[in-house]
């Protein structure tokens, strides 16, 4: 018997001890399947452990990657502006169904991993906030976004007039469409986590009605199966420019709230079993 990560020591000798002690505490070490945060635990000396990689450098990846499955949605050899790009989950994602090109767009600052910062496919904008982008080059068939902090109201229309093809896929965070609107009794009480089914459900749909008034149609939403980091229910929508009659429009956006209502509906069975990231195992 020994600590965890002295016994990774003894296995992995040419491994920097820091490096397997990151591995501990970001939960990518699993003694026996289970996964262990803890460097200090004691484990067995032939315990099988297991480095579990995971697919994308964010968990944000994981999102990305429900959405164009489930919808199917072609990105091979297409210019994508990721907005909102962090550390690059929507990025690394992209990259990996066959994307092109990416357009990393942040606010902030170093925090793109640094794979992806090296990869001749990603065009870094650090320090930029999309509202102020006017064109990139070379021009975006399409776009992705996590954005924190504000709205997508207003941020959608932008983010479509950055791309050739007029579409792109969002994720929805209600506790930012909420506090967009004002300080909201439900949301201060449950420290910023929106819990009430019938409250995520209107501000869904609420927001699906702002976007009709900027002339922007949501064709398609979906569960995320990963929940943010502080439990927050989070949702992606793939939008576009609406290009259809009135008529056609109201038939699609009765449609699309039905869809909004079934996804809603089913979060109880999406999160029965714990949902983590994908990952693939190495024994260590």
């Amino acid at each position: 018997m020994d600590t965890l990560l002295r016994i990774l020591q003894q296995r992995n000798p040419d491994t920097p001890t820091d490096e397997l002690y990151a591995r501990i505490i970001c939960g990518q070490i699993y003694v026996n399947n289970q996964r262990q945060r803890q460097p200090s635990a004691v484990v067995a000396a032939d315990a099988h452990i297991e480095y579990r990689r995971p697919r994308y450098v964010s968990r944000g990846g994981e999102k990305l990657h429900a959405a164009l499955v489930e919808w199917q949605v072609e990105v091979g050899n297409k210019v994508f502006l990721d907005a909102g790009a962090s550390s690059g989950g929507f990025s690394d994602c992209l990259l990996q169904f066959g994307a092109r090109q990416v357009h990393a767009v942040d606010v902030g600052y170093n925090q793109l991993d640094y794979r992806l910062r090296r990869d001749p496919r990603v065009v870094v904008h650090e320090r930029t906030n999309l509202m102020t982008l006017k064109s990139l080059d070379p021009a975006a068939d399409a776009a992705v976004a996590d954005l924190s902090f504000r709205s997508l109201r207003g941020a959608a229309a932008t983010l479509l007039s950055l791309t050739r093809e007029g579409w792109a896929i969002v994720l929805v965070k209600p506790q930012f469409e909420l506090a967009a609107r004002g300080k909201h009794p439900a949301l201060d009480a449950a420290g910023g986590v929106v819990r009430n089914r019938e409250l995520l459900l209107q501000t869904l749909l609420g927001l699906q009605q702002q976007l009709a008034d900027e002339g922007i149609a949501v064709q398609r939403v979906l569960a995320s199966p990963l929940r943010g980091r502080r439990g927050n229910q989070e949702f992606l929508f793939q939008i576009s420019y609406r290009r259809t009659s009135a008529a056609v429009a109201q038939q699609q956006d009765a449609a699309i709230r039905r869809r909004i209502h079934e996804e809603v509906q089913r979060l109880d069975r999406l999160h029965d079993q714990p949902n983590e990231e994908r990952s693939s195992g190495s024994p260590m």
